[in-house]
């Protein structure tokens, strides 16, 4: 299902998308190319975030063909200038 953009769909994944990849090293590629980089030892907590985040970011990429191919940078300032700077709190 794809996602109109300004639409209030759009600006609920995509403040998931930005929440769920802070602080996470799949992260920092751009929207919808994350990966899990086997060179990079993780363990427990920290690899089952990593797979649920590129996971998540191939079907945010799905839904936002529009984002698709975008860095974070360029998200977080669309986000902002669309919707403000606060990200919502609920998930």
């Amino acid at each position: 299902m794809t996602i109109e953009p300004g639409s209030e769909g759009e600006r609920i994944l995509l403040s998931k998308w930005i929440k769920k990849g802070r602080h996470l090293i799949v992260g920092s590629s751009p929207l919808g190319e994350s990966y899990i980089d086997p060179n990079i030892k993780r363990e427990g907590a920290a690899a089952e975030q990593a797979e649920e985040y590129v996971k998540f970011d191939h079907e945010v990429a799905n839904q936002l063909p529009h984002m698709k191919g975008k860095f974070r940078y360029e998200l977080e300032t669309y986000y902002s200038n669309t919707w403000g700077p606060y990200l919502p709190k609920e998930d």
